[in-house]
């Protein structure tokens, strides 16, 4: 009996302590002083991510304004940030005074080309101090973390307090040294693309003195300079990374490409400059692959602005991720081809370069899959009776099935990281803010108080007033036909949801109405019956008292 009530007693404390800690934190976030987010994860970690979709934002209050003042600033993320030491400040002065051009009736005139009209704006804070701080100091870095470990899902960056925080620090100074970083990957990459150009017809016989006495090879020189310095400021931001993360957490297959392209760069130059095997072929494989490192790294800006939201770096990440062992298969499927189709041509290898050699062979069988084949081989081997029942049975296994299974899971893979391309273009800005933070000096962060104050001040547009079309109100179906509709199968379906969503919250909002009738009523109800109860019984026990009295008089 006592070990079935242990584990009881353990559960209501454990309950206790962590609705303790939960009133704790909300009583300390309501007083002048708050939390920091680090305070917030000693105190009850297991309780962070509730705690920030619970409580992470207070509404301060709400005001009209032209919605020609508001609607410009928030195209794209949805929202105006502005940074306070202060949690409750006299919000509508401070955001009208942020909006002040754009609430200048010329200004509004001038940018107006239909109508313009009040809108309705809702001031939110985060409440949580320093929720903007630098480093693990911040929010930011230790949910990148603990995302990073698999430890939470990636929709905690949809959460609006931190969608806040990253949109403040993207508008007030990660985009600005984003696009500084990438001025420098311009320069490292044009300086490359000429001095490839200028490699291409070099005089590889000169030594690098003749080579500096041409125009020609002055420029080639210059060229590969200014690539070394375009990439050091890359090499700086590495090694700042690796040092904040750690190799476990900065080891990945593009964390790996970058360090390729660092050494490529360094043993290009270094086997160019000093005419070390200048004449192999190994300087021009080099070149090439850093050719193709150099445009593929280009991606890694992109994939953080607004038009490249589904990135092909996500994309290709999410798509190898999801087809690698069936990539497999596929390859030791067209090895055992490629090995069958060795051995029934091994007398006629020397008159058939495709399967002299297995590699040969498993090439071919590659162009077979990708471009089709010619039936003339086959009726010229020695063998042909089995060669084309071999080559039928490969189309119909590998052409027919193995790539249009491939074909499904690709687009399947495709549409997962499409669905959640706004998470993804989150979560990619939260990884660049961070890798840019932990490369900025301290003497900057010093210098520039403004980038991290107490409290994040949010403004959104409220969205009843929002001077939107309900899609339910539109006539979808032109037709009789069901292609012939203004919206695709998906979207009617969540406009359907989206309306059974709306009565059902109407139906609970009644019924919660209808829970909160004055419990005096019910007690009087209830004694009302237990009266009316009681009269009946007296008069059942009055009349049968009469029938007593009356048979009594007739006995």
């Amino acid at each position: 009996m006592e070990s079935s009530q242990t584990p009881l007693l353990e559960r209501q404390s454990s309950s206790h302590t962590s609705s303790d800690a939960s009133e704790d934190l909300e009583r300390g976030l309501d007083s002048g002083a708050g939390h920091d987010f680090r305070q917030l994860i000693d105190s009850q970690p297991e309780a962070v991510i509730k705690f920030l979709e619970k409580k992470g934002m207070k509404q301060l209050g709400s005001f009209s304004v032209p919605d020609t003042a508001v609607l410009p600033l928030i195209r794209g993320t949805g929202m105006l940030t502005l940074g306070s030491q202060q949690r409750n400040i006299d919000f509508e002065p401070e955001w009208r005074r942020k909006m002040h051009v754009f609430l200048d009736p010329a200004h509004a005139s001038k940018k107006a080309k239909g109508w313009t009209g009040k809108i309705e704006v809702e001031a939110h804070v985060v409440t949580i101090r320093n929720a903007a701080a630098a480093d693990d100091a911040g929010l930011l870095n230790p949910l990148l973390k603990r995302w990073q470990d698999q430890a939470c899902s990636q929709m905690v960056f949809g959460l609006p307090a931190v969608q806040s925080v990253i949109n403040f620090k993207w508008d007030r100074w990660a985009r600005k040294l984003l696009l500084l970083e990438f001025a420098f990957y311009i320069v490292w990459l044009l300086a490359f693309q000429v001095f490839m150009l200028l490699f291409q017809d070099e005089d590889l016989s000169l030594t690098l003195s003749q080579l500096v006495e041409t125009k020609r090879g002055v420029i080639t020189v210059v060229s590969e300079a200014l690539a070394l310095l375009g990439m050091t400021p890359f090499i700086y931001i590495e090694i700042c990374t690796v040092l904040e993360y750690g190799p476990k957490r900065w080891l990945s297959i593009w964390n790996l490409m970058d360090l390729a392209t660092y050494f490529l760069q360094i043993a290009i130059d270094v086997l160019h400059l000093s005419r070390l095997n200048v004449r192999s072929e190994v300087l021009s494989i080099l070149v090439a692959s850093q050719c193709l490192l150099l445009w593929l790294k280009i991606q890694y800006f992109a994939r953080v602005f607004q038009p490249t939201k589904n990135a092909f770096v996500d994309t290709l990440r999410s798509v190898v991720a999801d087809v690698k062992w069936f990539l497999l298969f596929l390859v030791l499927t067209m090895w055992g081809f490629a090995g069958a189709f060795y051995i029934l041509f091994r007398e006629d290898q020397q008159q058939f370069q495709e399967f002299s050699t297995i590699w040969h062979a498993w090439l071919t069988m590659f162009n077979f899959m990708v471009s089709g084949f010619e039936f003339g081989i086959f009726y010229d081997c020695h063998n042909p009776e089995a060669a084309i029942c071999l080559v039928v049975l490969y189309m119909f296994v590998v052409a027919v099935i193995f790539l249009n299974l491939l074909v499904g899971i690709m687009t399947d893979s495709w549409s997962k990281v499409k669905d959640n391309e706004g998470l993804r273009f989150l979560c990619s800005k939260a990884e660049v803010i961070d890798e840019i933070e932990t490369v900025v000096p301290q003497w900057v962060k010093n210098r520039n108080p403004e980038w991290y104050p107490a409290y994040i001040h949010v403004l959104k547009v409220n969205p009843e007033s929002a001077d939107e079309v309900e899609m339910d109100s539109m006539w979808s179906r032109i037709g009789g036909n069901r292609g012939e509709s203004i919206l695709d199968d998906k979207t009617e379906l969540n406009v359907k949801l989206a309306k059974i969503t709306k009565q059902l919250e109407a139906l609970q909002a009644a019924m919660e109405v209808q829970g909160k009738k004055p419990v005096n009523d019910q007690s009087a109800s209830a004694n009302s019956q237990n009266g009316q109860e009681a009269s009946d019984d007296s008069k059942d026990d009055d009349t049968q008292a009469e029938r007593q009295e009356t048979f009594g008089k007739t006995d």
